[in-house]
């Protein structure tokens, strides 16, 4: 695979820049890559450096995709949010970044350990490794051995044949067999073959093995790599194999395109008092002439239905109960009892408490955000689905500073298919407190 080195001296110092580049071919010799490039930024931080952005253009210019490796996530972002979504823009053009980092290759993962966020202390997981740091030099085992492996009374790996030999199946089933990661699991459960501990498979336990390099023979850990520290289930070349399928199998064909819902948590189901959510359907069928027909369904139902239920399917088609909702908000500002909504003492309160309102959404979308990254680096998404969240982000920071006075509602409804879904959104949010939705009924309470 085609690798381009990338750091800056924003985190490390000129001495560890120097040596950079040898880091950068020692990995490109140990997996057989070829090196492209390596490049060194001195003076701007990342995103509003020259040499990140031409890194950019190259990317976007050959789709044919690249390994960009980095020594940790703090050199192409300063936040977790700035780290996604670089992440995000690489993935795009079917490449990937690789932290230098033994025990944390996985640039989210990596960005975890060192960018402060909540739920993460830098400060205990240093005090972890250095007082773990002797032991890992002697290759010994800390913690529990990997899938195949037992621990001696010495603290080495030693081979369990069992275990072995579904680490091998494991290997040859998804090189060999060109088997994918759910195809694999399928198999071991369905041949009843569990884990260490009993359980079933799942397509994270399954990566995390085709990962490992313990099965060549190699121990990594806290910043440690000892080769031939002990006996290799699979041979190196079958490691490598599986390492360049992973990756070129984690580029998204497509990212999601989902588009939110322009009445979201303002929809109330009128039966149970739930809210109503938005749904989206897709469908695909053959007709008697043998073609294909497919087809995108979005309506809002009854939350209690689709989570407990414990209500009716009660459903409204989106574009119906929309143009229901402007319509009856077009004959409230014909008589005026829109703007007078937001007239007097208590329609000041009422603005103030919908700006207020505003800025805790955007502290609610940020915490979604962290939990949703931490979520995606622990493998149970996928980066496609991160960018969701980084949209829902923005979208929630662009509506807290919009804000429509009643002077300008008529012409804002008026004008309203020209308006953009924030601005849209941005009014309702301001201005309706409720939408109580019936079967063939609608009732908005200012």
């Amino acid at each position: 695979m085609r690798v381009i080195g990338y750091c800056n001296n924003l985190v490390d110092s000129c001495q560890e820049q120097s040596a950079f580049p040898s880091s950068v071919g020692s990995f490109s010799d140990q997996y057989n890559h070829q090196i492209n490039s390596i490049v060194q930024d001195e003076v701007a931080p990342i995103g509003a450096s020259p040499n990140f952005r031409s890194l950019m253009d190259l990317l976007e210019k050959d789709s044919a995709g690249y390994l960009i490796v980095i020594p940790d996530a703090r050199h192409i972002g300063s936040d977790l949010e700035s780290v996604a979504r670089n992440v995000i823009s690489v993935e795009k053009t079917n490449s990937s970044f690789y932290c230098l980092n033994d025990d944390y290759p996985d640039v989210l993962q990596n960005a975890l350990l060192h960018i402060n966020a909540p739920g993460v202390s830098v400060s205990k997981s240093n005090n972890i490794k250095d007082g773990m740091q002797s032991r890992a030099m002697s290759g010994k085992s800390l913690g529990k051995p990997p899938f195949g492996y037992l621990t001696n009374e010495s603290g080495e790996f030693t081979i369990t044949d069992p275990e072995a030999v579904v680490v091998r199946q494991i290997f040859e089933m998804y090189v060999n067999q060109d088997m994918g990661l759910r195809k694999v699991v399928q198999f071991l459960n369905d041949s009843n073959i569990r884990t260490r501990r009993g359980k079933s498979w799942n397509i994270v336990t399954v990566r995390d093995i085709l990962k490992n390099s313990s099965y060549i023979g190699t121990y990594q850990r806290f910043g440690l790599r000892l080769t031939r520290n002990h006996d290799p289930i699979i041979n190196t070349d079958l490691f490598r194999a599986a390492q360049d399928k992973v990756r070129e199998r984690r580029k998204y064909k497509g990212f999601p395109t989902l588009e939110p819902y322009l009445l979201s948590s303002l929809c109330q189901c009128g039966y149970c008092g739930n809210t109503m959510m938005g749904v989206t359907r897709k469908q695909n069928w053959k007709r008697q002439g043998g073609e294909r027909v497919r087809n995108t369904y979005r309506y809002y139902q009854c939350q209690s239905k689709g989570n407990q239920g414990t209500c009716g399917y009660h459903t409204w088609i989106t574009d119906k109960l929309e143009a229901r909702v402007l319509k009856m908000l077009t004959t409230m500002v014909r008589n005026g009892k829109l703007q007078e909504s937001v007239s007097g003492p208590k329609g000041e309160m009422k603005l103030r408490l919908a700006a207020e309102n505003r800025f805790t959404k955007v502290v609610s979308a940020e915490k979604r955000f962290v939990e949703f990254m931490k979520k995606t680096a622990r493998g149970e998404s996928v980066v496609g689905r991160l960018e969701l969240y980084l949209k829902a982000l923005d979208n929630t920071r662009e509506q807290a500073f919009i804000s429509c006075t009643p002077e300008e509602v008529a012409a804002l409804i008026e004008s309203w298919e020209k308006q953009s879904f924030t601005r849209r959104q941005a009014f309702l949010n301001e201005y309706v407190s409720l939408i109580t939705v019936k079967d063939r009924s609608v009732k908005i309470s200012l």
